[in-house]
C-alpha cells in the first residue's frame, strides 16, 4: 500500500506554512541563492536518502524469502522507496532554488511520515525472521532521520 499525501498530524499546518513562507522569502532574497546552512541540510538529507536506497534494496532482496506478511513488507518497502524518491526530488528542487521547492518538501514530509507509519505497522505485526525485523527497524530509523533532515532543509 503506497501512501497518499494526507497527514495524520494536526496542528502542524500553520508551522509548516510559516516555515514554507520563510523559506520562500529566504530563497527570493540574495538573488535566489540557497543559504549555506540550508545547503548543508540538503546535502545531509541527500546522503541519508542514498543510505536509505541501499537499505531498501537489501530489504527488497530479503522480502522474496518471506512467507508470512511478505506482501505487507513489500508494500512498506515500496512506500519507503516512493517517499525517498519524492524527498530526493524535493531536495533537488531546494538545492536549485526552484519554484515549488517548499511545497515539494512539505509533500515529501507527508510521504515519509506515511511510509514510517506503514513500516511501523509491519514491524508490530511481523512474524518474520529477526534479520528482517532488524532491517525494518533500521529502515524506519532512516526514514525518520530523512524526514527530520528534509524538515530542516525546508526551514
Amino acid at each position: 500500500m503506497t501512501s497518499t499525501t494526507t497527514s495524520t498530524t494536526t496542528g502542524r499546518a500553520p508551522g509548516r506554512a510559516a516555515a514554507a513562507g520563510l523559506l520562500a522569502v529566504t530563497l527570493t532574497l540574495g538573488a535566489c541563492s540557497v543559504p549555506h546552512d540550508v545547503e548543508r541540510y540538503i546535502a545531509d538529507a541527500q546522503v541519508q536518502a542514498d543510505s536509505l536506497d541501499a537499505d531498501l534494496q537489501q530489504l527488497a532482496d530479503q522480502t522474496s524469502e518471506l512467507t508470512t506478511l511478505g506482501e505487507d513488507v513489500t508494500n512498506a518497502v515500496d512506500s519507503a522507496q516512493a517517499a525517498t524518491d519524492e524527498a530526493r526530488s524535493a531536495l533537488d528542487k531546494a538545492a536549485e532554488s526552484s519554484d515549488g521547492a517548499v511545497v515539494a518538501l512539505a509533500d515529501a514530509q507527508v510521504a515519509l511520515e506515511a511510509a514510517s507509519a506503514e513500516v511501523s505497522y509491519v514491524i508490530a505485526n511481523a512474524d518474520a525472521s529477526p534479520e528482517v525485523v532488524t532491517a525494518l527497524t533500521e529502515l524506519q530509523e532512516q526514514i525518520n532521520a530523512l524526514r527530520g533532515q528534509t524538515e530542516n532543509a525546508g526551514e
